[in-house]
């Protein structure tokens, strides 16, 4: 139950943000302040899931992340998909050292091995020679691979075509070009095919979460692949593609992760009661609604008049909102395993009239639709 300093208003937004990622309150579900950047329009911080009451129903919501890259750079030029991360925040993401990928030499030829010393492309090149280790006409090619490789540049490609032109002796700096240094096989015949595989380049960077909302920055050390354009398993936000170009050292690339606009309905909660003019919202939910092995919740109610979705409107006096405490970051958390009641007196910081957050563009009366005044909040399990 949330009660307010005046009867619901149909119109406006309520909401009960919920965070079931089993960190036990390190972080929780928070307001959204000012813009530029308004996500969903009201919530942010760590959420995995929320109930709406607008326009006399209740929905239940399992929330979404979005990536926005803010500022490119080391070589991350887009970023899109779903994080597996419930944190909203900034990720900055440090190139700080380059793995390039292994040159792998098969066949037989004038090649006797390859060095990769440069080249972020990753794929094969493929030749033919003669008893003289001169190339043959048309014989040498290079072939992206689907994970971590690109077209060859206009310089590369030129590199390639002299050699495919064919007649021409292969020399240690012939793939210079390309970033790749040739030891050449020595004997009376060094005709063959010979492939060169050359593996994806992997950077190691270091990644600077900043949560949203505030909190202490958290700092890792990963990892990032070159020429990237799938969906990362690992990494700085797995669960994304971080698309890359060639990946450049100690440049830094900024992506959010920020609410995002629209979120998946889990249909209407397990049980609920409209207002009818009155001034509480009553919620009932099936907690493995929420997932299995759920070991504790934190929780916030946030109450606003509008979502804001334009990205001029950046002044939080333009919002009027509320939220558990002065300020609306005053979330709880309880553990799952205990029947227990907890109510608003309970509440290290009581929840209170005429908070600060209460002083946008809106009547009193509408202010006090959206002001929280109490809250209790009951655990029960039936199995």
């Amino acid at each position: 139950m949330v009660r307010f300093a005046a009867p619901v208003n149909d119109a406006f937004y309520y909401f009960i943000a919920l965070d079931a990622d089993g960190d036990f309150g390190a972080d929780g579900p928070l307001p959204v302040a000012a813009g530029p950047r308004w996500g969903n329009g009201w919530g942010t911080g760590s959420m995995t899931h929320f109930v709406e009451y607008h326009q006399g129903r209740y929905e239940l919501f399992r929330a979404d992340l979005t990536p926005v890259l803010l500022e490119a750079g080391g070589g991350v030029v887009a970023a899109r998909g779903l994080p597996q991360t419930t944190d909203a925040g900034i990720h900055e993401i440090t190139i700080d050292s380059l793995d390039f990928g292994e040159a792998t030499l098969t066949g037989a030829g004038a090649v006797a091995s390859a060095a990769n010393n440069s080249f972020q492309a990753a794929g094969t090149i493929q030749l033919e020679t003669n008893s003289a280790g001169e190339t043959i006409a048309d014989s040498v090619s290079f072939a992206p691979a689907a994970h971590g490789g690109r077209a060859l540049t206009a310089n590369e490609q030129a590199a390639l075509d002299a050699l495919n032109a064919g007649g021409v002796a292969l020399a240690t700096d012939s793939l210079a070009a390309l970033g790749l240094t040739l030891t050449l096989a020595t004997g009376p015949d060094l005709s063959g095919a010979q492939q060169i595989e050359i593996a994806p380049t992997v950077a190691q960077v270091t990644d600077r979460f900043s949560p949203a909302g505030g909190g202490a920055a958290q700092t890792s050390q990963t990892t990032l692949p070159a020429n990237n354009d799938a969906a990362l398993a690992d990494g700085p936000i797995p669960g994304i593609t971080i698309r890359t170009n060639d990946l450049v050292v100690g440049e830094t690339a900024r992506i959010e992760l920020a609410p995002a606009v629209t979120s998946t309905s889990l249909g209407v909660p397990y049980d609920s009661m409209l207002p009818e003019g009155g001034t509480a919202l009553y919620v009932t939910l099936d907690l493995s609604r929420l997932g299995t092995d759920l070991s504790d919740l934190s929780i916030n109610f946030i109450a606003t008049t509008q979502l804001i979705f334009d990205p001029t409107v950046v002044n939080a006096d333009d919002n009027v909102y509320d939220g558990l405490g002065r300020f609306g970051n005053d979330y709880f958390t309880i553990p799952t395993s205990e029947y227990q009641t907890i109510t608003n007196a309970d509440a290290f910081i009581t929840e209170q009239a005429d908070d600060v957050t209460l002083t946008g563009p809106a009547t009193e009366d509408e202010k006090r639709s959206v002001d929280i005044v109490d809250w209790r909040v009951t655990l029960r399990r039936l199995r």
